[in-house]
């Protein structure tokens, strides 16, 4: 996936001879058709409507992201395929067919498995054989999730499994950071610089998860496991459990040494943003062995198929296989 990131502020997009540019003060660069997403990341960003309308007709869809990298906005090309026929397909699973709860666990079970797989690869790096321990027990976990009978499962079960391995992983993490961060757990509304990283991490992967199952023909507020509420995109949040481990987690561990973590009122600084997001999509754009095709893939690409292959499932009522992370 090829993406433009725009977070300078002052930054102009136009369009001139029927070609799109970003412009920001003497410098110029064209948007081409290469592109599939442009992603705006400041309030101070010039877009006229004629650019709007040649992005959208070349296939680039528009993300716009908050001052915490939450996705606010989006405008889309108006021609996805197979929405329709995929979409109904999506309903009679899980509302009609009723078989949304074993996608539910396969979500988690991935999940539990890639955070188990993150901590032994932290261990080996940092040459901490108890990290490698804790992976295990999430490993552990995921198995016995795994082997719960259909008919005994729920939401309230599947949940509980999670937070079970959340609270190994995010303990484990707290250990390998840096205690100038203030790093103490997982929380979305923390004030620590790296909570608020895995915050903006998150929005930017959000964007992208997003775009894949749109144009999987998928609704993204039909979920398996978050519950159905308006304006709630429950699909994106159950689907980007599978990959918040390889695609953020890892980035900001592996960096955080390198990332200078500036708060400034309240809020990540324009620098460290910056920092963030090219360290995310430099990720997104490297190559994992993907056990599915039996090769290395992009990350981002990975995200892709594994949209497709979701669809493929609601469209054929059989079993999803996710996504497992191999490093």
């Amino acid at each position: 996936m090829k993406i433009m990131y725009i977070v300078k502020p002052g930054s102009k997009i136009h369009v001139k001879n029927d070609t799109v540019y970003l412009s920001n003060g003497d410098e110029s660069l064209v948007i081409t058709p290469e592109y599939d997403q442009v992603i705006i990341a400041s309030s101070h960003i010039g877009l006229s409507s004629k650019a709007i309308r040649k992005l959208s007709s070349i296939g680039i869809d528009i993300v716009f992201l908050d001052s915490l990298g939450n996705p606010v906005a989006r405008i889309y090309p108006p021609f996805i395929n197979k929405t329709v026929a995929t979409r109904i397909r999506q309903y009679e699973y899980i509302i009609v067919e009723k078989k949304g709860i074993e996608i539910a666990r396969e979500f988690i079970y991935c999940k539990l498995l890639n955070q188990s797989s993150l901590l032994k690869y932290m261990a080996k790096s940092h040459r901490e054989p108890s990290y490698r321990e804790i992976g295990y027990q999430i490993e552990s976990i995921a198995d016995e999730l795994k082997s719960i009978p259909v008919n005994s499962l729920s939401e309230e079960k599947i949940m509980e499994y999670e937070s079970y391995g959340a609270r190994l992983y995010w303990s484990a993490i707290e250990s390998i950071l840096p205690d100038k961060l203030g790093f103490r757990g997982r929380d979305p509304d923390g004030t620590d610089p790296f909570n608020m990283a895995l915050n903006y991490g998150y929005g930017i992967l959000y964007g992208v998860v997003e775009k894949a199952l749109l144009i999987a023909g998928l609704d993204p507020y039909l979920g398996v496991l978050h519950s159905v509420k308006s304006g709630k995109p429950s699909l994106v949040l159950d689907f980007i459990e599978m990959f918040r481990q390889p695609v953020v987690d890892k980035t900001l561990l592996v960096n955080c040494n390198r990332i200078e973590f500036d708060v400034i009122a309240g809020k990540l600084c324009y620098e460290t943003r910056k920092s963030i997001a090219k360290l995310v999509l430099d990720n997104l754009n490297t190559k994992y062995y993907y056990y599915k095709a039996s090769k290395k893939m992009e990350l981002s690409e990975i995200i892709r198929i594994e949209a497709w292959d979701l669809a493929g499932c609601f469209r054929e009522l059989r079993a999803y296989k996710g996504f497992r992370v191999v490093y």
